[in-house]
């Protein structure tokens, strides 16, 4: 008997729950950076967004997209690494430590997207 709702079904709705926080939470990083950059003298500025603040925003939805579909592919490395090992180690108990060290890699795809955002926010 199936579920309800395909695994398909469900894995998009996971995404979608993931780059709606993501998107919020970029822009509240924005919002903390935007007051901490004390406020012009001038007149002229009128408290419209500067040039430099504005090109920060994409440095933080950048590094917010590399951190989540990061973590969102190791889940589905882990997912994938995770039922075929306990499969494999059922008919070969050999290859649980194999399994475990592609379980390793998989985890790595997580620590990449994080680098790859600090990368970026320390360029901005």
């Amino acid at each position: 008997m199936q579920g309800i709702i395909s695994s398909r079904t469900l894995f998009a709705l996971g995404i979608a729950l993931a780059l709606v926080p993501m998107l919020f939470l970029s822009y509240a990083a924005f919002a903390a950076v935007k007051s901490s950059v004390p406020a012009p003298t001038s007149s002229g500025e009128g408290g419209q967004v500067s040039g430099g603040e504005q090109a920060r925003l994409p440095a933080f939805f950048a590094a917010a997209i590399a951190i989540t579909v990061s973590c969102l592919s190791a889940g589905a490395a882990i997912y994938g690494v995770a039922t075929s090992g306990f499969a494999a180690s059922a008919e070969k108990p050999e290859l649980r430590t194999f399994m475990l060290i592609l379980g390793g890699l998989a985890e790595g795809i997580a620590i990449y997207g994080l680098l790859v955002a600090i990368m970026i926010l320390g360029k901005v």
